[in-house]
């Protein structure tokens, strides 16, 4: 018996170290490097450009200094950083680069930008034949530690907002912004659940799990499949279908008309979501008759 309660005990605390192993792992691996930018200046109001009938992509335009053509960064809060396409900034005197990273700065509407250690990756393309010169991603550290405004409604874009607009001042509620990720508490179908917002999963309401579509999924819904190009390295499948719900967000009822789920996320991605106990992400398709206000300095945001 003796013998027995020892080798449960053993069982145990192994069984402990490695789920306190596992912890440590997860949380290492999806926490982001040390915030390079500067930032300075309120930007004002930058349009936004979409790309798509569903506005698959939405664009922020960017100059540099002794230059006078429009370049484009796609605004994705799921990025912990804002990067550079290496194929796409070759011809740009304006930007020192590496192989790794790259130094420069730019303009954002009002806003200028700077770091000597912004990321490269490979992919991208030389511009010589496309009127929209894409030539990187905006992540989530433009937001890190300042208050931006996403106005939908408008289609516009206010960075490093210097007070709290006064139409939001009684209407604000928690969220976390964990690891450069935004995590909105909604309830969806009576359940309390965990959001990612995500605003590179522009052309979705919400994607998630085989599992809670087919919970969501209206029964006879038409289901639209795409494959769509890669991303980040990933091609990915998605199927959407209509639902009929709403998710509360502290007081406000969003509607949710469709649902998604995606084959193709790679495995870090899949494990993210799994170990931070979220539904699904929301894209910007279902708050499009919004406006957002994100403090990410105090953790308040606004739903108008």
């Amino acid at each position: 018996m003796k013998i027995l309660k020892k080798i449960i005990l053993t069982f145990l605390v192994i069984l402990f170290l490695a789920l306190c192993g596992g912890y440590i792992y997860f949380d290492q691996k999806f926490t982001p490097e040390k915030n390079y930018l500067t930032v300075e200046k309120e930007s004002g109001p930058i349009p936004i450009m979409w790309l798509g009938k569903e506005k698959n992509v939405l664009l922020l335009p960017l100059h540099f200094d002794g230059d006078t053509t429009t370049y484009y960064l796609q605004f994705d809060t799921g990025s912990p950083y804002t990067v550079f396409y290496s194929k796409s900034i070759k011809k740009i005197r304006q930007i020192i680069s590496s192989k790794e990273v790259a130094k420069t700065s730019f303009r954002i509407g009002q806003t200028k930008v700077a770091s000597n250690k912004f990321k490269i990756y490979n992919q991208g393309n030389g511009h010589d034949k496309d009127s929209l010169k894409i030539i990187g991603t905006i992540g989530a550290d433009i937001l890190e530690d300042r208050k931006t405004i996403i106005n939908f409604k408008e289609n516009s874009i206010a960075l490093n907002v210097l007070e709290v607009p006064s139409q939001f001042q009684s209407k604000l509620f928690d969220f976390k912004f964990k690891k450069r990720k935004i995590i909105l508490k909604g309830l969806l179908k009576g359940q309390e659940e965990k959001f990612l917002f995500d605003t590179g999963t522009s052309a979705y309401e919400l994607l998630t799990n085989q599992e809670v579509w087919e919970n969501m999924k209206l029964p006879n819904s038409k289901i639209d499949v795409e494959k769509s190009e890669q991303s980040w390295d990933n091609v990915l499948t998605t199927y959407t279908a209509s639902c009929k719900e709403n998710i509360q967000i502290a007081k406000r009822e969003i509607p949710l008309n469709t649902v998604t789920y995606v084959e193709g996320f790679s495995q870090a991605q899949y494990s993210m979501m799994k170990f931070s106990g979220m539904t699904g992400m929301l894209g910007n398709k279902i708050f499009l008759n919004n406006i957002l206000y994100i403090d990410c300095k105090e953790n308040r945001m606004g739903i108008e």
